[in-house]
């Protein structure tokens, strides 16, 4: 399996893909700077290719990124005026994008064992330019994602391909540090099993 993924690499045409690489990035690209809260079309265009990003690799499906970058931006306009500081902002829209994509997650798993609905190969995060072995790595890597509990995914996520600390993952999922250690310990037997 691999060991982490790297920040996409993204033409402005085209929306961000996973690709396999070496370790720890940060979460937001190199420091811009801040937008006045005021003005909201600023901190759109400065923070929706992160969400974007951060949710595309949750989700592992691309069809449902905008939706959920949208439903991320309406929660956020409806609170921008509780946030007292700008340099808090990047955060507090990953916690927005980090519940409202775990909600999706779970409505999906419900509608799997349903038989409802499905992920598309064809809709998974690819690099235009990986190769058919990373391609099919990362199918089945979403394949076995997708049979983990939506906490469990997302604190996996967030921690091994986003390369957030035990603090910032437990920060992001609204829990304590054993919380998502807990969660960490239970998707790596999982995917173990699934696996075997």
């Amino acid at each position: 399996k691999p060991d982490c993924m790297s920040a996409p690499r993204a033409s402005a045409t085209s929306r961000p893909a996973l690709r396999l690489v070496g370790s720890a990035e940060p979460s937001v690209a190199a420091p811009l700077p801040e937008p006045d809260l005021r003005d909201f079309d600023a901190v759109f265009r400065r923070y929706s290719p992160y969400v974007a990003r951060v949710g595309l690799r949750l989700l592992g499906n691309d069809s449902e990124v905008d939706d959920l970058v949208q439903d991320v931006f309406i929660e956020a306009h409806r609170g921008l005026g509780s946030l007292r500081e700008a340099g808090a902002l990047g955060r507090w829209l990953a916690r927005i994008c980090v519940r409202r994509a775990t909600r999706r997650l779970r409505r999906r798993r419900f509608l799997a064992l349903l038989s409802l609905d499905g992920v598309a190969e064809r809709d998974l995060p690819f690099d235009a330019t990986a190769s058919p072995e990373d391609r099919a790595e990362v199918a089945r890597l979403y394949r076995k994602l997708d049979r983990l509990p939506a906490d469990e995914r997302v604190a996996w996520l967030l921690r091994h391909v986003e390369g957030e600390s035990l603090d910032d993952t437990a920060a992001l999922c609204g829990c304590s540090k054993s919380t998502v250690q807990r969660r960490l310990r239970s998707a790596e037997t999982r995917l173990q099993e699934v696996m075997s």
